[in-house]
C-alpha cells in the first residue's frame, strides 16, 4: 500500500510538471496578431507594428549610443540611413510568419527580422535587444 501511495505521489507530480510546461508554451506561442494594434518597442524607442498598410518601423532616436545593434537598426542601415535622421516608413509588401515561440518578418526581399516570444508581452531580436508591447494578445 505504501508503494502505491509513492507511485500515486510520483505520477500525480509528473502530471503537474507537464501541465505546467504546457501552459507556459501556450503562453509563449508567437502569433501574427501580437504585432497589431500598438506593436512592440524597444528601450531606444524604435517601433515595430503591423497596420492594416503593412508592417511600419519607426525610429526618433540617434543610433550608435549602444554597443547592441538592434533588428530596427539594421533596417535603418540597409535603407541607408543617417545616425542622427528620423525614419518611417511603411513596408506594404511584408510578411509575419510564426514558428513556435519564433517571429520571421520579412520587409523587403533583402530585409529580413527575427524575434522570439520571451514572456506575455516582450520579444527579443537575435542581438538580445528586447522590445515590450502594451497589449495582449488576441490568442491569450
Amino acid at each position: 500500500m505504501k508503494k502505491i501511495k509513492i507511485m500515486l505521489l510520483f505520477f500525480s507530480a509528473l502530471l503537474l510538471v507537464a501541465c505546467t510546461d504546457s501552459s507556459k508554451n501556450d503562453e509563449l506561442k508567437a502569433y501574427v496578431s501580437d504585432f497589431e494594434n500598438s506593436g512592440f518597442k524597444n528601450k531606444a524607442g524604435q517601433i515595430i507594428v503591423l497596420l492594416d498598410e503593412g508592417i511600419m518601423i519607426d525610429s526618433h532616436v540617434l543610433r550608435g549610443q549602444s554597443d547592441k545593434k538592434s533588428n530596427i537598426d539594421k533596417v535603418l542601415e540597409k535603407e541607408n540611413i543617417p545616425l542622427n535622421q528620423q525614419f518611417n516608413k511603411i513596408y506594404k509588401d511584408a510578411t509575419i510568419k510564426t514558428v513556435g515561440s519564433k517571429y520571421y518578418i520579412t520587409l523587403e526581399e533583402n530585409i529580413k527580422l527575427e524575434f522570439e516570444k520571451i514572456g506575455l508581452r516582450i520579444i527579443q531580436d537575435p542581438e538580445g535587444v528586447e522590445y515590450y508591447t502594451q497589449e495582449y494578445s488576441e490568442e491569450n
